[in-house]
This record gives structure tokens, C-alpha cells and sequence, in this order.
């Protein structure tokens, strides 16, 4: 889990919720709480960590403010952990963190080790949480990829788009582009990415899967809108 934190820590939403560390030596001040961005946030993505599979989602309008009127409401206290003892080094657990787009402010993840053991994790300190409770927002029921189903969708070609593939789950691994993984079984996955979700994607690709995302670029994949799926398992087959 301590890696997985390392890449989620960056939710921005942290001027909302200044006053969770009041109640610490090291707290928010009263211009931070004052400041705060709760009328200018429009849509909040959320990172859920359970088990090693990874979900991700976006709120707006009710669920949001219902999202951050949860957050204003946790009692929070910071606490310092060891090297390599900190609730983050722990294995299991679950972690949620929420981002907000062009804000720059310091991360944010909330990780659950337990019913009485709930930490905030925000600009590298620790806080634990008095009155834990599970953030009020509910996961979309995702369908799995297929091998199957990706041979029905790349019968569209070039007219693909990137709501053809919003019902299966994925985990977004870009860094200033969006490229979206998706796992399909233990030898293939597939990629798409680009610049702009409302213009076609730049490439969705068919992978031989790897043993990590960042290796992607150096296994073999066909572009499916241009490109046989059966000729391609065939010819990893042969």
C-alpha cells in the first residue's frame, strides 16, 4: 500500500477541509478555513484502493457537497509514526483520495487500517480520525473488459470514442495526458490515451499485457480501429 499512496496522495481538496486539523499543534490556520474552495469545486475524482484492485470515479452536484460537508464534519489529530511504521507501510488496508483538477494544493488520501485505526494522509503529515467513518459516496457497478468485447468495439473503428469504454473499469496511469488501463485477463490489456476526452483518442491499443504499467510502450499491440484483434492473438499464439 505504501507505493499505491505514493502515486495517490494528490487530492486538492484540502482548503475544504482545513478544519480537520484544528484540533493539532501543526493546524490550518483561520485563512486557509476562510479561504476555502467549496463554492468554485464543480467535480472531484476519487481513487478507491480495496484488496489491490483499484477504482476510479467522478462526483458532482449533491454528492459532492454531501462528500465535503462529511469531510468538515471528521475530528482530527496529527500523530507521527517512524520510518516505515506509518499507516501507509501498512499491508491491506483500504485508501480513498479525491482530486480536483488545475488546484494546486498539497494531496490528500484517507486510509483505513481498521474500524478504530482511519488516518488522513495530507502534505506528508499523518492525523488520525476520533469519529471514522466510511466517505458517504457509492463505487459505479463496472463491467470487465473482454477480449470478446473488445472485438465487438472495434467494429466501430475510427468512429470509437472514449464513452465507448466508460463502463468498464480502468485505472487512469497518465501525467498530464489521459491514458486510461484497462485489464482484460492474465495475457492481454488494453490502452487508450490522448489529450482532450472530448476529441477522439489518440490510441487504443490492444497490449500483450506486461508486468507493469510502465513497461507498456515495450510490448507488442495492434491499434484496434485500424488493426485485426484475431490476427493479433493468433500471431502470439503461433
Amino acid at each position: 500500500m505504501k507505493k499505491q499512496l505514493l502515486i495517490i496522495v494528490t487530492l486538492s481538496f484540502l482548503l475544504a477541509l482545513a478544519a480537520c486539523g484544528k484540533s493539532s499543534a501543526n493546524s490550518f490556520s483561520d485563512n486557509l478555513i476562510s479561504a476555502s474552495i467549496a463554492d468554485s469545486v464543480t467535480e472531484v475524482k476519487i481513487t478507491h484502493i480495496l484488496g489491490g484492485t483499484e477504482s476510479q470515479w467522478t462526483v458532482d452536484s449533491d454528492e459532492l457537497e454531501t462528500l465535503k460537508n462529511w469531510f468538515l464534519g471528521l475530528n482530527c489529530s496529527m500523530v507521527q509514526f517512524e520510518a516505515g511504521n506509518s499507516p501507509g507501510d501498512e499491508s491491506g488496508g483500504e485508501v480513498y483520495s479525491f482530486n480536483m483538477a488545475d488546484i494546486d494544493h498539497a494531496g490528500f488520501s484517507y486510509v483505513i487500517n481498521g474500524p478504530d485505526r482511519c488516518y488522513l494522509l495530507m502534505d506528508g503529515n499523518w492525523y488520525s480520525v476520533s469519529n471514522p467513518s466510511d466517505p458517504p459516496v457509492t463505487e459505479p457497478q463496472w463491467e470487465k473488459l473482454t477480449i470478446e468485447k473488445v472485438k465487438e468495439l472495434a467494429k466501430k473503428g475510427d468512429a470509437l470514442s472514449w464513452s465507448d469504454f466508460e463502463p468498464y473499469r480502468h485505472t487512469d496511469i497518465g501525467s498530464g495526458l489521459y491514458i486510461y488501463f484497462y485489464e482484460i485477463d492474465e495475457d492481454y490489456c488494453l490502452v487508450i490515451g490522448g489529450g482532450d476526452q472530448q476529441a477522439a483518442p489518440m490510441y487504443i491499443r490492444l497490449v500483450l499485457k506486461p508486468y507493469d504499467h510502465e513497461f507498456l510502450d515495450d510490448k507488442a499491440y495492434i491499434e484496434i480501429r485500424t488493426e485485426n484483434v484475431d490476427d493479433f492473438i493468433n500471431s502470439q499464439n503461433s
